[in-house]
This record gives C-alpha cells, structure tokens and sequence, in this order.
C-alpha cells in the first residue's frame, strides 16, 4: 500500500475509533491535513474498499474499517515505545492491592482496567476459574444496540470456562491483538491478550473500533506490574 493510502486509512480508523461514525471524503476534507481534493480522496476510499479494507454500511456514504483494515492498521502502529499518560500508569499501580490473595489483588487490577479502557476485561487464573468485569461497558457501545447481539455475547460469557480452554495455548507471554475466528467470542469482537504466571491468562475485550494503541499500552503496564 503507497503511503497516501495507508494515511487515509489510518484516518478513516482513528476517526471511527473516536467517534462511532462512518468516515467520508467532504469530513476528510474538512477535518484533516491531507490537502488532497475530495474527489482524490473519493477516489482513494474506493480503492481501499475494493482491495477489502473498508466496507460502507448501505445507508451512509461514509467508510467504516474492516478485520482487514484493522490488521493492517495494528500491524504498523509503533507499539514498542508507546506509554499510557502518567497518571493513568499511577492510577493503575496504585490499584495493585499488596496483601496475601494474588487473586483478589488481581481482581482489583482488572477493574481499574476497566475503567481506563472503557471495555471488558478477563481474568483467567486457570481454564477453569475466570472472573470478568466490566461486560456493561462492552453493551453499553453502539455496535451492541441489538438485543438479539446482547444475548448472545452473554451466552458466551456464561459459559466462557468452556470457550476459553482452547485459547490458552493460542496466548503467550506478551500482548497479542485476536480478531474473528482466532477467538471465541465472535466476530464483532476485538481480543488483546496476554498470558501470567503458570496458568493466567488477562484480556481486553471491546468492539473492533476499540482503541488498539491505548490498550496496548495499558496492557504492557500491567505487564510491569505483575
């Protein structure tokens, strides 16, 4: 992909993961440093969906991202350096509890990481002891307005220690991002995991418009921590 491309993409991304709204040319135009005509960049989001990276719902003229635009997106983010601001890596290790229950003191973790991230998060202590907090985060996104979606996501969770032992061994021991059929919580639904300790296993589960650099970089921090 030529680099005129790869920055509309990233745009017509960043822009989504913001604001839940598909990304057209005259808003590119208007709200960007492209300096490119609106038929240029017209001619640019066409192309990037006809080569499977954008999609556009049938009732907007605007762009949304595909699993392909999102892998190709996470794929050349600069992630090793990155940082969450100061005071959300204070918030985060003050959150660590110092007693004698690693468990409850994870639980614990999880939840201020809910509350950065704005999305769900797993903690697995082994295959068969799961504690998740966070779910209403994940309903409360536009992407699960259907009852008929909400259902079914929380059929998974119910029954997460049977969907979660066989990705285990697919997580190892640094952040990792799984989309669609790599994960079993269905295609709608982004995974950014990591693995702890003999048998842990954390997640940050959100929408596919979830913000992939700031739980990244939330995720390594937990990463020191732990």
């Amino acid at each position: 992909m030529d680099n005129r491309k790869e920055k509309i993409l990233d745009l017509v991304i960043e822009n989504y993961i913001a604001n839940a709204e598909p990304v057209g040319s005259k808003f590119l135009v208007a709200n960007t440093d492209l300096e490119l005509s609106e038929a240029t960049i017209r001619n640019e989001l066409h192309a990037l969906e006809e080569e499977g990276f954008l999609t556009h719902p049938h009732t907007s003229a605007g762009r949304i991202p595909t699993e392909k635009g999102y892998r190709y997106y996470i794929k050349n983010l600069s992630l090793a350096k990155s940082e969450i601001s100061r005071n959300d890596s204070k918030t985060l290790s003050n959150s660590l509890v110092k007693d004698n229950d690693s468990e409850s003191a994870f639980k614990h973790l999880a939840k201020t990481m809910t509350e950065l991230s704005n999305e769900t998060v797993i903690v697995a202590f082994s295959p068969e002891k799961i504690y998740y907090t966070g779910l209403a985060n994940l309903f409360n996104k536009p992407e699960f307005d259907q009852l008929s979606l909400v259902a079914d996501i929380s059929e998974i969770f119910d029954n997460c220690e049977d969907s979660l032992e066989s990705f285990f061994d697919k997580v190892d021991n640094s952040p990792k991002y799984f989309f669609g059929d790599e994960h079993p919580f269905g295609d709608r639904i982004s995974v950014l995991s990591m693995r702890f300790g003999k048998e842990g296993l954390v997640a940050i589960l959100g929408p596919q418009r979830m913000d992939y650099k700031y739980n990244f970089d939330l995720m390594k921090k937990l990463l020191e921590l732990i």
